[in-house]
């Protein structure tokens, strides 16, 4: 692949991190229209392991809370129905695995989507928590965008998504033992208790915070994932 070719993939790959997808329909046409442009800054990549940190308050990410959470962990706001989220997912994976060992990934749900009610944005929630209880979330959830994504499917009820689990040989009954028990509903509180607590920060998605404590701004000038997962992996080490 030459050097330009490379550019373009880079750039076409890029053109949607910052965009992301809200609470409006009119923003989320524009987020899935490949001539959507991304409100971008600039950013400064590091580049050498003995370079002191370039990554700048107010470029690069913004303190939302003066408390640190307990644990070191990158929590990604998403949502099922959202294209822009939907083309994250690469992203995601390349940054979980460059986390460092001691700093924990995971996703919360969101249910504020105007594609469809939030109920059912919290019947796919509750799905997205089985497939964890499970050990399957990063298999399902794959299933789950590639059902609405790629296959054009809809999900207008648990039914819908449960025949999805089963089509990938997940037991009906496990399912609803699952579905059916208590710490499912306080599973699902806690999502939704983060997505009120941070409300003002998380408008659209995706949306990066770490450590709960600083959300993650990707803009133009971070060309390639390497700089991403450096910025996400750097602030998972800040107090």
């Amino acid at each position: 692949m030459t050097k330009n070719l490379m550019f373009l993939v880079v750039i076409c790959m890029f053109s949607f991190v910052n965009f992301g997808c809200t609470d409006t329909k009119e923003a989320e046409k524009l987020a899935s229209s490949p001539s959507a442009e991304p409100a971008i800054e600039a950013v400064v990549p590091i580049s050498s392991e003995l370079e002191a940190p370039k990554w700048i308050e107010g470029t690069h990410y913004n303190i939302i809370s003066d408390e640190v959470s307990e644990k070191k962990e990158v929590v990604e706001y998403f949502s099922f129905w959202c294209p822009a989220c939907y083309r994250f997912e690469p992203i995601v994976n390349r940054i979980k695995s460059g986390l460092a060992e001691d700093v924990s990934f995971r996703k919360v749900h969101v249910n504020f989507m105007s594609f469809t009610t939030p109920e059912i944005q919290d019947e796919a929630t509750k799905a997205m928590l089985v497939a964890r209880q499970m050990g399957n979330e990063n298999l399902l959830n794959a299933a789950i965008f590639a059902h609405i994504h790629e296959q054009g499917k809809k999900i207008e009820s648990m039914n819908d998504l449960k025949q999805l689990f089963i089509s990938y040989d997940i037991s009906e009954a496990d399912f609803n033992r699952r579905l059916n028990d208590t710490a499912l509903s306080d599973e699902l509180s806690q999502n939704n208790n983060e997505i009120i607590k941070f409300k003002e920060h998380v408008k659209s998605v995706p949306n990066i915070i770490v450590n709960g404590k600083y959300q993650a701004t990707f803009t133009r000038e971070m060309t390639t994932i390497q700089d991403i997962v450096d910025l996400v992996n750097w602030l998972g080490q800040q107090d």
